[in-house]
């Protein structure tokens, strides 16, 4: 079975055209970037709605049956500390967190400081969802549940593409440095910081907890945080993506070693190795172009968050009820 990688190319470049309306009142951003800032936005409203019940839950343990002590206990934890403002900048944290670590590594300059459409684009997002569940509450769910993570895993593994494959490279590709163009090292670094660094710095100062900021471990440095599906695809996709474009010289051999091994051909041992691809059995392992390269990487990520979606929210009999099929119940034979 083939994989769809000119559905998905083709769906990259409709995605990514930008918008003319937008352009023309300067802000030069396409379609995937505004369902990426508004699916962030309601991420985030969902989690802090998430911890406020987290709280309320707990308030209940402390309190008992004493139900007015434990509104007011919640209502206290949330007076100065649920605000947009706040909102907004655990947004810009999470982010530009990652990116900013990145540039302060190869002494560039972070993207907000040369361009405000990206900070302008979460503030409105933020405030397009608020204003959502003020006046249509019913629309959108304030609680994460299958019936919407499963679509909302596509728009995931396609936003978190574009971020490790098409905006995280450049950083260390485009270096001025020739040792940290070919390290592989840096590029799987920089892939790891720019996806997850910004939740990492919001869940160490607890910026969307109901309670205010609080320094606490974050929950990747906890036991078997490191496991975190999140963590752990971030250097791999960045990875796969450098060997399939052969961006370096350790992802391009990679790519003929395993050509070789997976059967494409034996390896030559009078190969000789130009600047993209190599002789494997006669024939050459060539580098894919980025967009197909990229389009690989979002497939495989759409299966592994639509597989984290299903396990989170009750496995495959949710699904098979979300879906209208009644799970099989086996019959039990009576003597």
């Amino acid at each position: 079975m083939s994989l769809p990688i000119e559905q998905v190319v083709a769906l990259y470049s409709l995605l990514l055209t930008p918008i003319p309306q937008l352009v023309a009142i300067g802000l030069p951003v396409s379609a995937l970037d505004v369902l990426g800032t508004l699916r962030l936005a309601l991420a985030v409203k969902q989690i802090k709605h998430s911890l406020r019940l987290k709280a309320a839950r707990q308030a209940v343990k402390n309190n008992g049956p004493n139900v007015v002590a434990m509104s007011q206990e919640v209502e206290n934890m949330n007076v100065g500390a649920d605000t947009s403002l706040a909102t907004i900048w655990s947004m810009f944290v999470i982010v530009y967190g990652g990116e900013l670590l990145i540039s302060s590594f190869v002494s560039e300059p972070p993207s907000f400081f040369t361009s405000s459409t990206g900070l302008i684009m979460f503030t409105l997002g933020h405030v397009i969802v608020e204003q959502g569940f003020k006046y249509a509450p019913s629309i959108l769910p304030i609680q994460q549940n299958l019936k919407w993570e499963l679509p909302f895993a596509i728009l995931d593994a396609m936003t978190r593409s574009a971020l490790l494959c098409s905006i995280t490279p450049p950083f260390i590709l485009g270096h001025r440095l020739a040792t940290v163009r070919d390290s592989p090292q840096a590029l799987l670094l920089c892939g790891l910081l720019n996806a997850n660094a910004g939740f990492f710095l919001v869940n160490t100062f607890s910026m969307l907890s109901p309670g205010g900021w609080a320094v606490q471990t974050p929950p990747e440095l906890q036991p078997w945080g490191w496991t975190s599906l999140d963590i752990l695809v971030a250097p791999t996709m960045t990875a796969l993506f450098a060997t399939l474009t052969h961006s370096q010289s350790v992802w391009r051999d990679a790519h003929v070693q395993a050509a070789s091994y997976m059967g494409y051909g034996a390896l030559n041992g009078n190969a000789t190795i130009n600047t993209s691809e190599k002789s494997v059995g006669g024939g050459t392992t060539g580098p894919f172009d980025e967009e197909s390269a990229r389009a690989i990487c979002a497939i495989v990520l759409m299966g592994l968050f639509s597989g984290r979606a299903i396990k989170d929210f009750g496995g495959l009999p949710a699904l098979s009820r979300m879906i209208g099929i009644e799970p099989i119940r086996q019959k039990v034979k009576t003597q």
